[in-house]
């Protein structure tokens, strides 16, 4: 009998022969290519948390593990690794790489120039095919003598990244980065033989591989990373990448497919896509290379987040290979969960882009979000092991005794709490007053663009259930109640309630809270003014505008969605202009009418009619049923919304953290 990963996943679990040294991947799933050198000293050299975060994926199943260096160094990129034989680099990578290989995965550098997007310094140039102005600085257009340059530094790079011991070299040609200012057309306007035709502009990124090869030879697996869509008017499309593909893999033993240009910040959500794009939009353009006639293997990356989707992607010929980034990050056990079946295992994705911009949060510009800390601490909002966990977990010792342990709600936090504890051995009992699981996750059931969110609840559910943990749903967990019970751990997670702001007419019959009206949109008229823009206002505004109602949102703050990450808020300020809800910022509610709210505005005092009015006003904690179980066991944890009415990384992270040191 075969396993079932033969059965249902035979193309994946195929392994791929790749280059003229024919070099074996064990199967067609990657980690993708992220920009975060995590784990490094002062001189940006990997360190043992480094070491343990990429061997993670390789021991979680992945072919090959990709990890970020830049030509030249310190160019633009703040999140590379060195391997500079000046820092004595070569120690670290090769203990890397006995563990890769020891998991039979390969490994892989991406390595990349800046381009017009260098950050600027002391005798930096800023250089790119063309010049033009770029953020406000003239990008210089490079000469022959900065092209031979650039092009050493990418043969000595290839030649530190054979040194290191990695199997082969990742050339990032896409992205807005040096090597597609060449090949897209938006930034190079050359009009000698490396501009014009596609042809012309691929002659410098072919010599570039042309020099690592004389360098490397074919020691080195050559993969090309490169845009199938500069995702702008006049860039690269489908089309053109197919053609350039088709050149580019003269000297290239394998190339995959992205998206997107730095160029443009409206491109940025279709990089990373957040969860109101479609799956897999990268596929087009590795279909059209491979009809092209390309020899090579041709890989695909953009939310291929789903075994069966990847599989169905090679089965229809449109790639030979998939490639992850987020999905491994959210789960560096993805590969050997489908190999294994355990595909109600896999902790999925939300696609929010907390990895991206968890650090970077807070409004700029109506149309912007953006704050860059001056630590960059990238993080998944729904994976609480990932990179800092990686550390915590082998710190935290194996409890010396059984406890018998409580959990008083059951929403995100409760949850991630009940079965971390559950997995450690303990008694767990999981109350929830209401009769579904989930807490504030429900809500959010119905919307199209939710329904990763929705995934998350559902897993967060079955692993609480296959821990053993004691679900008593429809019951509500009083003080009198756990006293009774007499528990060791007491884990209270009451959340949070809504805030009902002072507003004269609030109590109107056709005025609604956002938490009563999610999933009965019956309740509500034609017309919706919903007071409140924060995430929540945006999200219902979108969802009640596309099931054909007129929406206005009213904030009181000079931004909408002002908390989001920078991609999901570009794309729910889209989305609410495709949708046409209106929005006002600065405005101040001054009284609900039956037919019509009283604003006040800037400039001046307006009225918006409406048949129904809905707050979103935010949430604050239950501070008084929180503290109302205070002397209910030996130790009572307070975690989630109930010590800070937050979000759903501080509902996972405080989850887990009680869960695991119990």
């Amino acid at each position: 009998m075969k396993p079932l990963y033969k059965e249902k996943y035979p193309l994946l679990f195929t392994p791929l022969i790749v280059g003229k040294n024919k070099v074996e991947y064990k199967n067609r799933i990657f980690q993708a290519p992220m920009g975060m050198a995590l784990g490094t000293d002062a001189n940006g050299l990997i360190n043992i948390i480094g070491e343990e975060y990429y061997s993670s994926f390789a021991r979680g199943g992945f072919a090959q593990i990709c990890l970020p260096i830049e030509v030249p160094k310190d160019g633009g990129h703040p999140r590379t690794y060195s391997i500079d034989e000046q820092y004595h680099a070569f120690m670290n990578m090769h203990k890397l790489q006995r563990v890769v290989h020891a998991y039979g995965a390969r490994s892989s550098c991406e390595i990349y120039h800046a381009g017009c997007c260098m950050t600027p310094g002391p005798g930096r140039t800023i250089m790119s095919a063309s010049a033009f102005v770029y953020n406000g600085r003239q990008v210089k257009e490079m000469d022959d003598k900065d092209m031979e340059d650039v092009a050493q530094m990418y043969a000595h790079a290839a030649f530190m990244v054979k040194r290191a011991g990695f199997d082969a070299i990742t050339l990032h040609y896409g992205h807005g980065w040096l090597m597609n200012n060449f090949l897209s057309p938006l930034t190079n306007h050359r009009t000698d033989e490396f501009g014009g035709s596609v042809e012309n502009r691929c002659r410098y990124p072919l010599m570039i591989m042309k020099r690592i090869r004389q360098e490397v030879g074919n020691d080195l697996v050559i993969e090309v990373r490169m845009n199938g869509s500069d995702m702008m008017e006049g860039g690269i499309t489908p089309e053109d990448a197919a053609e350039q593909a088709l050149i580019l893999s003269e000297e290239a033993d394998m190339l995959h497919m992205t998206c997107g240009t730095r160029l443009d910040a409206s491109s940025r959500p279709k990089m990373h896509p957040t969860h109101f794009l479609e799956r897999a939009h990268n596929a087009r353009a590795s279909e059209l290379a491979k009809k092209a006639g390309v020899k090579i293997p041709v890989g695909v990356v953009g939310s291929i987040h789903d075994p069966d989707l990847a599989e169905r992607l090679l089965e229809e010929g449109k790639a030979d290979y998939v490639l992850t980034a987020r999905q491994a990050l959210t789960d560096s056990d993805f590969v050997n969960k489908i190999r294994e079946g355990r595909l109600e295992d896999i902790r999925p994705c939300l696609r929010c882009d907390f990895c991206l911009d968890g650090s970077k949060r807070g409004a700029l510009t109506t149309e912007v979000n953006i704050r860059k800390d001056s630590t960059y601490d990238r993080q998944c909002a729904v994976n609480p092991l990932w990179y800092q966990g990686i550390t915590k977990k082998h710190l935290i010792p194996m409890p010396s005794r059984k406890r018998k342990v409580v959990v008083v709600g059951g929403g995100i936090a409760g949850m991630q709490a009940a079965f971390t504890a559950a997995e450690r051995g303990h008694d767990v009992t999981l109350y929830e007053k209401s009769d579904k699981l989930g807490g504030q996750a429900l809500f959010s059931d119905g919307m199209w663009f939710k329904q990763e969110m929705k995934a998350f609840r559902e897993y967060l559910i079955r692993q609480v259930h296959k821990s053993g943990v004691h679900v008593l749903i429809n019951t509500e967990a009083t003080p009198k109640l756990i006293s009774e019970i007499d528990p060791d751990v007491a884990i209270i997670a009451v959340g949070a309630e809504q805030i009902v702001p002072r507003i004269p007419g609030i109590d109107g019959k056709n005025v609604f809270m956002s938490w009563d009206v999610f999933g009965h949109y019956e309740l509500l008229g034609k017309r919706v003014a919903i007071v409140g823009g924060g995430l929540v206002g945006c999200e219902l505004s979108i969802d009640l505008a596309g099931q054909g109602h007129d929406v206005t949102v009213v904030e009181l703050g000079h931004y909408l969605a002002a908390t989001a990450q920078i991609s999901e808020r570009m794309h729910i300020m889209e989305f609410m202009k495709k949708n046409n809800v209106t929005a006002m910022v600065d405005a101040t509610v001054e009284s609900i009418e039956p037919d019509h709210l009283n604003v006040r505005t800037t400039e001046g005092s307006q009225t918006i009619e409406a048949d129904s009015f809905i707050i979103c006003t935010g949430t604050r904690s239950l501070a008084d049923l929180r503290d109302s179980f205070r002397d209910t066991a030996f130790d009572v944890i307070n975690i989630g919304d109930c010590v800070r009415a937050s979000d759903i990384v501080n509902a996972v992270r405080t989850g887990w953290d009680a869960g695991a040191t119990v």
